[in-house]
């Protein structure tokens, strides 16, 4: 059965859709929500109805887009599949759906690069993250199982902590990614595929787990 969206969740998504566009464009910290509500076509009351404040839009349009991208990840390799390949498999997916990213999804990667900088410096103590942190479940949790499966087949080592070895392995990928897809990388030009640099760096970092 085919669940139509109602008229308010259909102007709430276009202007996640358009403070998206905005944010990439030109950056988080630039945008103002009177700009938001111009290109969404409706009023700064209408906006603030539906996002109290701007911090608010900007976890939002993170959340949806994340989960979008799993979303899509999930149909390509279920998490049911985890158990099926060892960890060193898992891992070597994961790492190539960062380069994937790079290639296809340029976008999100700088988004959200400057998302972790604008919320860090937000002031903000009473950051509503519940959501954001739902729409990454599948992630972390994929991640969970993959470190817990090497723990068994011994694929790659598991010789530190797993926040530890996911901060040097996964986080690293993807935040090299995430440079390479804003051009903040030394001596890079625009327009210029990067991508056999960030295999270069996927063949460096399983070495090094494999060792």
């Amino acid at each position: 059965m085919i669940i139509k969206k109602s008229e308010k969740d259909e102007r709430r998504e276009k202007i996640i859709d358009v403070a998206f566009r905005l944010f990439v464009d030109k950056k988080i910290e630039s945008v103002t929500m009177g700009e938001i509500a111009k290109e969404a076509g409706i009023g700064r009351a209408t906006l603030f109805r539906y996002f109290p404040g701007k911090l608010e839009l900007v976890i939002a349009v993170n959340t949806k887009e994340w989960k979008e991208y799993f979303d899509e990840l999930d149909q390509k390799r279920p998490m049911s599949s985890v158990g099926d390949i060892p960890a060193i498999g898992r891992l070597i997916f994961t790492l190539d759906s960062f380069i994937e990213m790079y290639q296809t999804h340029k976008a999100l990667l700088r988004y959200n690069d400057n998302f972790n900088h604008y919320v860090s410096h937000s002031g903000r103590k009473d950051l509503q993250m519940d959501e954001f942190n739902q729409a990454l479940f599948s992630a972390n949790t994929r991640f969970h199982m993959m470190y817990e499966k090497a723990k068994e087949d011994k694929t790659f080592k598991t010789d530190m902590a797993e926040e530890e070895f996911m901060r040097v392995t996964v986080h690293t990928m993807m935040t090299a990614c995430a440079y390479y897809a804003g051009g903040f990388i030394w001596g890079s030009k625009e327009n210029e595929d990067y991508t056999p640099e960030l295999i270069q760096l996927k063949e460096m970092i399983l070495a090094y787990v494999k060792a």
